[in-house]
């Protein structure tokens, strides 16, 4: 599987480093030099230092062949634009997204172009409830 990954912050880094050992070809776009020096060490990772919201850029790391795009980036904008340009993509890759503004969740859908969102406060939200609910029960 192909999958092009914009955005080397923590979840970037590791779900790049991860997707790579277990033998999917991962292009990997990030604005920061030095994190792109970091990447261009890996082996079997294509490493774009650019800007995301940029179609050539995403050309350039092969939107056009990829089969799903991650748009972790730590910005919300940058990930829907992110979104919105691979939906004009003929492939129409899979689109999994941050979310990293819990006001934004709204936004995350698929007429905005994500396929699945991620929220870590969401997640954490659902997992305490979970937590109390069953603890409750337990009493």
């Amino acid at each position: 599987m192909f999958v092009l990954i914009i955005g080397a912050g923590k979840v970037g880094s590791n779900l790049t480093a991860d997707l790579s050992e277990k033998g999917h070809k991962v292009s990997l776009i990030e604005k920061n030099e030095i994190v792109c020096r970091k990447f261009a060490e890996m082996k079997n990772i294509k490493v774009i230092c650019g800007d995301g919201c940029d179609l050539l850029v995403l050309q350039e790391a092969g939107i056009q062949a990829a089969d799903i795009i991650a748009a972790v980036t730590g910005d919300d904008e940058d990930n829907l634009v992110v979104a919105q340009l691979a939906k004009l993509q003929p492939n129409r890759p899979k689109v999994v997204a941050i979310v990293n503004n819990p006001r934004n969740e709204w936004l995350y859908n698929k007429k905005w172009g994500i396929d699945i969102a991620v929220s870590h406060a969401a997640i954490l939200t659902k997992l305490i409830e979970e937590e109390i609910l069953f603890a409750g029960q337990g009493e």
